[in-house]
């Protein structure tokens, strides 16, 4: 033992002895000559907003298979579809949590922190801020405490174990740095350009535009309970911040087909490299049968624009009329019972019942996270609600005008009628005439159409607003007695990682079960 260890201690000796040896010019003679000390700004953003984006990965998983079918856009009778049943899967529940932090947060926070001291990139600096604070954002509202102040920072500081932040130091570090990256934008300074794959071609004044349209969906977010003075003061400097003011304001990806195609496209959409891509239907996705039966009752225009029905022979690209249109009920499974399965829905052949249409569903087409609609209707429930001033009538027509022409964004095939759209936003307007209730109701079922596709934001404004009024499923077997579920769980693979910190915040937050609520959902 003794020879062993005196034979040890010698190699070491020896190995100290020659790589102190050679620490002259070590640096010099260690760095490779042809790699750049950093990676260029513009590459780090286009990079994270293809990650803000999302990939199939977590699009099919948290977007499309719980959010979508949880709010009743979507229904399905396949099993992967566990959203539309209240069923728990590990990896599609946790899958956004598994997909922002390590690629789209940590790109993000690795951009600010190559950019924060050198006051010629504060352009780059801001947009990697307010791009962090969407993603961020999606995360909280899904799980409620995550990690966020030392999110993404592992690299950094080697702390590989981050805390799980209160949701309600979330909001409030959204507040401050959404008005932080507001303030540093600069158009006297160099801007990304082309790197901006944005639709606002790297425009300090239209990101500007942004951070405060971000800033009042975050101020909204604290109505229910959770701090309605706090967010409407948040509001308020919204709006005098400057929030969107014209269609063109809104704020989305684009994609290109071949390339990085749009997210959503890639699971519902029937072209090549896409999961159908043999040309036949998506047959286990539809419009749900609350979803088509609301556009229809309201002879809402946007039905034509997003819904057709299959070809007889199951291929996309059937009618796209309204009066045919037919949504599938939600909580049916494909087998034979005589209580959950096909048979039950009323209509056994899934090619009669409505699809996404096509033409939204294209690789090339935007990713939408927050319109010039949304904003309005946003506004229109502040001054419902006596945070802002004047009558919420006119920001409630623009917005529903907004929602209706939004869907031009995806192809020119797709007409917007201004006069008739002003004519549907005048009826459904009537609705303000009423009571707070009737009047919140009115708002929050016009933004629940608008955000259609965007489903992380239709789900959080959902749980938010209570409407529109959802008759949940109870479906055997489902995690919640028949409710529809709070918030999403934690991925199993951070108690792994993560233990401590993630029963940290069981403790603080309640059971990591799907209805425990977060914070600003907190009855």
């Amino acid at each position: 033992m003794v020879k062993s260890i005196y034979t040890y201690g010698t190699i070491v000796l020896l190995l100290w002895l020659s790589l102190t040896s050679c620490t002259k010019n070590f640096e010099q003679i260690n760095t490779d000559p042809t790699a750049a000390p950093n990676v260029s700004p513009g590459i780090l953003l286009t990079r994270g907003l293809l990650y803000v984006s999302g990939g199939e990965f977590e699009a099919w998983r948290a977007n499309l298979i719980y959010c979508g079918p949880m709010v009743q856009h979507l229904a399905s009778t396949s099993l992967t579809y566990v959203g539309d049943k209240y069923l728990y899967n590990d990896g599609y529940s946790g899958s956004a949590f598994n997909s922002f932090y390590p690629n789209g947060v940590k790109i993000l926070t690795t951009l600010i922190e190559q950019t924060k001291n050198d006051a010629n990139q504060d352009n780059y600096t801001a947009m990697a801020r307010i791009a962090r604070v969407i993603m961020l954002q999606r995360l909280t509202d899904l799980y409620g405490n995550v990690p966020y102040v030392a999110a993404g920072k592992g690299f950094i500081d080697q702390n590989f174990t981050p805390a799980y932040d209160p949701q309600e130091a979330i909001y409030a570090g959204f507040a401050a740095e959404l008005q932080a990256a507001a303030a540093q934008l600069d158009p006297a300074k160099p801007t990304p350009g082309s790197a901006d794959i944005s639709g606002y071609g790297g425009s300090p004044a239209q990101w500007k535009k942004l951070a405060y349209s971000l800033l009042l969906r975050v101020g909204l977010r604290l109505s229910k309970k959770a701090d309605p003075s706090k967010g409407k003061a948040w509001v308020q400097q919204a709006l005098a911040g400057g929030v969107f003011t014209a269609n063109t304001d809104a704020f989305y990806i684009q994609h290109a087909a071949g390339d990085y195609d749009n997210p959503n496209s890639h699971v519902i959409g029937v072209y090549p490299g896409s999961r159908a891509e043999t040309g036949k239907d998506n047959l286990s996705i539809k419009l749900s049968k609350f979803f088509v039966n609301l556009l229809q009752s309201r002879a809402d225009p946007r039905l034509q624009m997003i819904s057709e029905l299959p070809k007889p022979d199951s291929t996309p690209g059937g009618s796209d009329n309204p009066a045919l249109q037919k949504g599938l009920p939600n909580g049916f499974d494909n087998s034979s019972d005589p209580v959950f399965g096909i048979g039950s829905t009323g209509d056994a052949n899934l090619a009669h019942y409505s699809q996404p249409k096509q033409v939204i569903v294209q690789p090339n087409s935007p990713n939408i996270f927050i319109t010039y609609s949304e904003v309005q209707l946003m506004l229109a429930e502040a001054a419902a609600r006596g945070w802002i001033t004047g009558s919420p009538v006119p920001f409630f027509t623009a917005g529903v005008k907004s929602g209706i022409w939004q869907w031009s964004l995806y192809s020119s095939s797709i007409v917007y009628d201004d006069g008739a759209a002003t004519t549907y936003a005048n009826a459904q307007a009537a609705a303000l005439a009423g009571a707070l209730s009737a009047q919140l109701e009115a708002i929050n079922t016009q933004y629940y159409i608008t955000t259609f596709l965007n489903e992380y934001e239709a789900y959080a404004n959902w749980r938010r607003s209570g409407f529109p009024v959802l008759t949940p499923v109870n479906y055997k077997n489902n995690e919640t007695n028949g409710q529809i579920p709070r918030r999403l769980r934690y991925p199993r693979n951070d108690y792994d990682v993560n233990r401590a910190n993630v029963e940290a915040a069981n403790a603080a937050q309640g059971p990591d079960i799907f209805m425990t609520p977060v914070w600003w959902d907190k009855p």
